[in-house]
């Protein structure tokens, strides 16, 4: 079977099962993502886009396995790095 996806997080090709690309009603994890904890990641970067909420996306992403940061996307990389950061700083009243 050959790789007919590319995760959004980690930018790895993987393959997705017929089924999961023919739904309609719901979009499965699996359609863009790799693993369900990359799926965590995603959605936890999805809602900070839509609230701007440093500090929910920072809990989010807090709860999320980050293992292999540095092999993300660049841009998930840095928009993972900036929402931890400010979110400290903020705290911190920097």
């Amino acid at each position: 079977m050959s790789a007919n996806a590319t995760c959004s997080i980690c930018g790895k090709p993987y393959k997705i099962c017929n089924a999961c690309l023919d739904q309609k009603t719901f979009k499965p994890w699996r359609t863009v993502t790799d693993t369900i904890e990359h799926y965590k990641i995603y959605m936890a970067l999805h809602s900070y886009t839509i609230s701007k909420n440093k500090e929910q996306a920072k809990q989010e992403l807090e709860n999320c396995d980050l293992t292999g940061l540095d092999d993300f996307n660049p841009d998930i990389q840095s928009s993972i790095k900036e929402i931890l950061a400010e979110a400290k700083n903020e705290k911190e009243g920097t």
